[in-house]
């Protein structure tokens, strides 16, 4: 084979093996933030699963460190579905 298949062979290997990994966070510890449609958002430690509101990226109950972070709007759809329901009964 010539050299030009094996350089070819090997970049398709690296990026198998090093292209998929966009999200750090997801591996290690991470912060899960979960944004609200009229509340504060709040905040979830992947470790200990605890909520806490303030920002930051040291778990302030477990003391793990985030590497990274997720945003989980599942709570965020549901709050605005509930007030799109709201409107509908209003007649708004």
């Amino acid at each position: 084979m010539s050299p030009v298949i094996w350089i070819v062979i090997g970049l398709v290997l690296l990026l198998l093996l090093f292209g998929g990994k966009k999200d750090a966070g997801k591996k290690g510890p991470h912060r899960i933030d979960h944004p609200h449609v009229v509340d504060p958002d709040d905040y979830e430690c992947s470790v200990c699963h605890r909520r806490f509101r303030k920002e930051q990226m040291v778990c302030p109950y477990c003391g793990a460190r985030f590497g990274g972070r997720v945003t989980d709007e599942e709570e965020f759809d549901e709050e605005e579905e509930e007030l799109e329901a709201w409107d509908e009964e209003d007649g708004i």
